[in-house]
């Protein structure tokens, strides 16, 4: 049995838009539901929200000679290296 680590990931379709500090706060204050009445329009416009699920595969011998350890919580680290582990 070839046993491995796997990463996996969920991507928006739809992009990463944020608000800036200042509007999150004024909306925080004045219209707390904005996020939840957003995305309820979107859906009923029938632009449905969509994620596409993503997974890396390495195996131990991978993971012993990667250069830097793969697991180190201090390292902030999106993916592993596309080129060598596809998604």
């Amino acid at each position: 049995m070839n046993e491995s680590f796997t990463r996996c990931c969920l991507q928006t379709d739809q992009g990463i838009k944020n608000l800036t500090s200042a509007r999150a706060t004024e909306l925080a204050g004045t219209d707390p539901d904005y996020a939840t009445r957003d995305l309820y329009n979107a859906i009923a416009l029938e632009q449905f929200p969509s994620w596409t699920f993503y997974i890396q595969v390495m195996t131990f011998e991978q993971a012993e000679i990667f250069r830097w350890n793969p697991f180190d919580v201090t390292k902030v680290i999106h993916l592993w290296a596309c080129e060598q582990f596809v998604l």
